[in-house]
Order: C-alpha cells, then structure tokens, then sequence
C-alpha cells in the first residue's frame, strides 16, 4: 500500500511498478518478497526451482541509491535514483529473467555478465578478503562457469513497452 510520500516520490512509484510487473510476470515462478520499514525499501526475487539467477534490491527510503543485487558471489550494481539507472536495472533484471546471465567462479571472487536486450554487455564482478585480493591471473578463463536459466519455460520478455 502506497503512503503518500511513496506516491509523490517518481523513484518508488517505478519500483512498485516494476514489482507489479515481476508478480504477473513470475507468477508460480519465483517467490517474492518485500519490505518496507519507512528506512530501506527492499524485494528479493528467489526462483522456485533451480537453474534461474535469484536478485534482490535495497533502496533507501529516499530512493537516493539502489544497489542490485545477484545471487552469484555477491555480485551488485550501485545505482542512483536517475531514468537511466533505473533503465539501465530493469535491463539487467530483464536479461536475468530472460536467462541471459552468466557467472565465472574462482578463489575468493566472482564476476557476472549480462547480455542486455540490445546486445550490449553488463558486466560486474565482487572480491572477498582476504583470498579474493590476491592475485590469479586468467581466473575468469579458467574460473568455473555457471550459465543460468530462463525464469520459466518460454523466455519472459517485456510486454509494458
């Protein structure tokens, strides 16, 4: 349920409506949750079988930042409140959704690459300490591999333009 500052706030209104659209998108798909505590509005998307990348957001109750992120390595994008970033987020959630994500896994690190609707790549990697500062070299040639899955059978594509 919207308060009146969520309704006055452009941010917050297309996040809602993009959790709107994961619920009729990913209906008897995904298990998704949310909270708002007036601080931190956060969703975490979790696929009900495996193979599909799970994500999550938290924006702060300012909608000054958004960090995305993916269940591979703790792997996120720190976004800002503008129309591009949060293009730019719905683009990576919808090559999740549309299985267009892969992880490379080694020692102490991850990184992540989406393949965006107009064929162009995001890619984002997270490095743990202590062994993730050491170096590997070639780690994400040699690294393992991980393709996901579409969310559901039929690839989800965007329908609301």
């Amino acid at each position: 349920m919207q308060n009146e500052v969520t309704g006055s706030d452009p941010v917050r209104r297309r996040l809602d409506a993009l959790v709107e659209r994961l619920r009729r998108d990913l209906d008897g798909v995904a298990e998704i949750k949310e909270r708002d505590d007036g601080w931190f509005f956060d969703v975490v998307v979790r696929p009900r079988y495996a193979g599909p990348l799970g994500f999550s957001w938290l924006c702060r109750g300012d909608s000054a930042d958004i960090v995305l992120g993916v269940d591979a390595g703790g792997v996120r994008w720190e976004l800002g409140p503008s129309a591009e970033e949060l293009d730019l987020m719905e683009a990576i959630i919808d090559a999740v959704l549309s299985g267009d994500a892969t992880a490379v896994f080694a020692s102490g690190r991850c990184e992540v690459t989406v393949t965006l609707g107009d064929g162009s790549k995001e890619v984002q990697s997270n490095h743990d300490l202590p062994s993730g500062c050491l170096p590997l070299p070639g780690w994400s040639r040699w690294g393992r591999h991980v393709d996901y899955e579409p969310y559901g059978r039929r690839r989800m594509r965007r329908t609301d333009g």
